[in-house]
């Protein structure tokens, strides 16, 4: 075989040779002759390994960290060479130094090229020139580059001699973008493009052996022994189907694996890794990521169908831990990672399940999820980050594509992976989970999140899309719940916008600044049945923030007993976009709804400061301390919802029964919920000379020009009911008081039995709803021209069962745990 390839080798030298004289010297964008290699090895690697740089793809490459790494390539037999074209990691903004030498046998070199420096302004092959020479092998010495010590090849092509002298390809900087024929994904979460579910499978069963690692060597004790080769010997001794036992004890993890030095522990295929207990099973890892910064504990490098579950992954970190996002902590040390789950040559890391674990004490991520698909990360632990300043410090998981390249349709691309009934815990934590760069179709959901410090849940705004945040739980968040869109990173793959889709719903946030984010123009989020509650500090918090974010929808949320200085429930305004980046992302919100949302108890309701196509509608405001509503751009149709007025909600039984007025012995119980009756109770006798009806009363003081009224009632069938049909009529008396009206007193009531009176007068038929569900359900009754023709100051309507049906309706009244169900009349003011 390598005869073979030796003579294809001289018959291309032969051909090269004679186009050249043929044509002259060769322009660099035309296809220039260079060696075919046989073999590529490296002294080490960091995942990224040798072969990455024979695939003429500038966004692969090898890495090594350390002076005098090396990589080394075998071209079958020996040839002449003339020069050497490399291309090198990040190399328009640092330059490369290299030795080169060369060797026919493979253990006598000759060193052809000694402390040169690549130029720091390209990305793309650069010739590295010696004396023309025979040999078969190469190798590339590194000494780091201008900003690390860190060596990371790109591409690598070995020419011959060139009578005018060495020219190099250009290789073209190629963005593989998706596959064209790639069928998109368009609902967000676990759903496959035709919108059909995706289901995680379970945990990789365990249908061969136990191994048990002490067998291989490995001491219980937390000593100076380092149990990290007996750990791998055991790994590599099992089978697929088999598990590696780790008994209760602490292991000392000081080793390596032979050719990546930033790795204690490479993971198998189909072979999971199990401790006794998740508490009493210790891997503590030596590695300082200030001397390794890529270190890693377990590492799986296109790895599939495993599990590790029940352990705890420390390290020997002993410094002090920092809180503050705005600097790195000086002390920071540990692995960079705890788990590193990543692609290999294309093929990515699925169906790897992390399960009942604890990770604490490492410098960047927990878990890291890259160019891989279909993993779970649940019932885990997070904590004890030695860094939260910027640059990639303090993540609880990471779940990330490539920076800049959407891989939809490639084997690699980043989806359906799950994080999921785990714990969050702060203040050493920056973020607790991380989305980012095309990651798509991911799911977040049931996790706690107690004391991250930025951003619990980030989608870190690299145009990640339709990713699922739902069902968490956020308690003390001091700067920030859930973001989407994000500023800050190095350009020209600086962060900005988050991609469309991204759908964030039913999650619980209590004490969270700004709870909900949207900026940097990341479009088409939907926001809707979250609950927002409790943020008594810091001071100007928000409950749900848009900073231009085109498309947004907020909808059914529950923004309630918010009372920080200066809080606004919902802020609308223009992002001025990432100043220190050129102002990227800057611009106004657009074509945003924000509707059916409940603000109750807050500082202060909603507030609008820039944008177009901004609809405000069908919003419930109530018990707001400062301001319910400010328009400051005044162009669009304002829905609020007016609660009756103070003293004007009223359930009152013939003769003299008054229901809903307060009562002193139910305040005297300290239920806030018992200050009132639960419900109204509207009914009557068959002879109708007994009944209970309600009155409601709502201010229009402050309202002009109105478009649209409803009233809106929720109620459910009381004991022993069926179905109940409920007359609606607004009266133009508005003078009764609620502590003191009955029967009696009511206006427009019969006084011998339940009937309504002065109708076309004082009192006019508006409508029925029919009450027939168990549970509470939300009637309407479009009110407009009444509103329209009488509301002037205040606005009153009377609701009796006229018919006689004898039955039980329970209208919600005041009570606070229900104040949502209240009534309410939702008015539509014009433009």
């Amino acid at each position: 075989m390598k005869k073979s390839i030796a003579l294809f080798s001289l018959i291309c030298l032969s051909l090269w040779f004679c186009l050249s004289a043929r044509h002259g010297s060769l322009q660099a964008e035309e296809s220039i002759f260079h060696y075919p290699v046989i073999d590529v090895t490296a002294s080490v690697h960091d995942g990224n390994v040798p072969e990455n740089t024979l695939d003429d793809n500038l966004s692969t490459r090898w890495s090594a960290q350390g002076i005098g790494q090396w990589i080394q390539y075998d071209l079958g037999s020996r040839q002449q060479l003339g020069y050497l074209g490399l291309g090198f990691y990040n190399g328009d903004i640092r330059s490369t130094t290299v030795d080169i030498e060369l060797s026919i046998d493979g253990e006598e070199w000759n060193k052809v090229v000694e402390q040169q420096e690549s130029s720091g302004t390209s990305i793309n092959l650069e010739a590295f020139d010696f004396a023309d020479q025979e040999a078969r092998f190469v190798r590339i010495i590194g000494y780091g580059n201008s900003r690390n010590d860190w060596n990371s090849i790109t591409a690598a092509h070995i020419y011959p001699p060139n009578p005018d002298g060495p020219i190099v390809e250009e290789l073209e900087a190629i963005d593989p973008g998706p596959v064209p024929d790639a069928d998109p994904f368009t609902k967000a979460g676990l759903y496959y493009p035709d919108k059909t579910p995706y289901t995680p499978p379970s945990p990789h069963p365990v249908t061969g052996k136990t191994i048990h690692v002490t067998d291989f060597g490995a001491d219980l004790r937390d000593n100076s022994n380092d149990d990290t080769l007996a750990i791998n010997a055991a790994i590599q001794a099992a089978e697929p189907g088999d598990e590696v036992y780790f008994p209760n004890g602490t292991y000392n993890l000081k080793g390596t694996m032979e050719n990546d030095f930033t790795s204690h522990i490479y993971l198998k295929d189909e072979v999971n890794l199990r401790g006794e207990t998740k508490t009493g099973v210790l891997l503590i890892s030596d590695f300082d990521m200030r001397e390794v910064p890529n270190s890693k504990v377990m590492t799986a490098y296109g790895k599939k169908d495993l599990t590790i579950s029940n352990l705890t992954i420390t390290s020997t970190f002993d410094g002090n831990y920092s809180e503050n996002p705005s600097e790195n902590n000086p002390d920071r040390g540990g692995p960079a990672y705890g788990i590193f789950i990543a692609d290999s040559a294309g093929q990515p890391s699925h169906h790897i399940t992390v399960s009942n674990i604890t990770i604490e004490k490492f410098q960047r991520m927990g878990v890291r999820i890259e160019k891989s698909n279909r993993n779970t990360v649940e019932h885990a632990t997070f904590k004890n980050a030695t860094d939260v300043g910027g640059g990639g410090a303090g993540y609880g998981v990471g779940i990330q594509g490539i920076q800049g390249i959407d891989r939809l349709g490639h084997a690699n691309d980043t989806y359906f992976n799950v994080v999921k009934n785990s714990h969050f815990e702060g203040p050493y934590l920056r973020h607790g989970t991380l989305i980012q760069n095309y990651a798509h179709n991911n799911l977040v959901e049931h996790n706690t999140y107690q004391g991250v410090i930025h951003d619990a849940v980030d989608l870190h705004g690299q145009r990640e899309y339709l990713n699922e945040i739902r069902h968490n739980h956020l308690d003390d968040i001091p700067r920030g719940g859930i973001g989407v869109g994000n500023t800050g990173g190095t350009p020209p793959n600086s962060h900005s916008a988050s991609g469309s889709g991204n759908y964030i719903h039913h999650n619980t946030l209590k004490d969270t600044r700004d709870g909900i984010i949207v900026m940097m123009g990341s479009p088409g989020t939907v926001i809707e049945n979250n609950k927002i509650m409790h943020t008594s500090t810091p001071p100007n918090a928000k409950g749900i923030y848009l900073l231009n974010a085109p498309g947004t929808l907020v909808k059914n949320n529950k923004i309630v007993n918010n009372n920080a200085e200066g809080f606004w429930g919902i802020f609308i305004a223009e992002d001025d976009g990432d100043t220190r980046n050129g102002g990227k992302g800057a611009g106004i919100p657009k074509n945003i709804l924000v509707e059916k949302n409940k603000l109750i108890g807050n500082t202060n309701g909603i507030r609008v400061e820039a944008g177009k196509e901004i609809t405000i509608k069908d919003n419930i405001i109530r018990r707001t301390a400062g301001e319910d509503y400010i328009n400051l751009i005044g162009d669009e149709s304002i829905s609020q919802a007016l609660v009756p007025s103070d003293d004007a909600l009223i359930d009152f039984e013939k003769p003299d029964v008054n229901y809903g007025v307060m009562d002193q012995d139910l305040i005297d119980t300290g239920d806030p919920d018992r200050n009132f009756y639960k419900y109204f109770n509207i009914k009557q006798n068959s002879a109708g000379s007994k009944g209970r009806m309600a009155l409601y009363q709502f201010d229009l003081h402050d309202l002009e020009e109105i478009e649209s009224a409803e009233l809106q009632l929720t109620g459910k069938t009381g004991s022993n009911t069926s179905s109940v049909t409920l007359a609606v009529y607004g009266i133009l008396n508005n003078e009764w008081q609620e502590d003191t009206i009955t029967w009696r007193s009511a206006p427009n009531v019969g006084s011998e039995k339940v009937e309504i009176t002065g109708i076309g007068d004082s009192a006019f038929y508006l409508g029925a709803i029919t009450v027939d569900q168990s549970e509470p359900t939300l009637h309407e009754l479009d009110v407009t021209a009444f509103v329209e023709e009488y509301g002037t100051e205040a606005i009153s309507f009377l609701v009796a069962d006229i018919q006689g049906q004898n039955g039980n309706v329970n209208i919600y009244s005041k009570e606070e745990t229900n104040e949502t169900r209240s009534p309410a009349l939702y008015i539509t003011t014009k433009p």
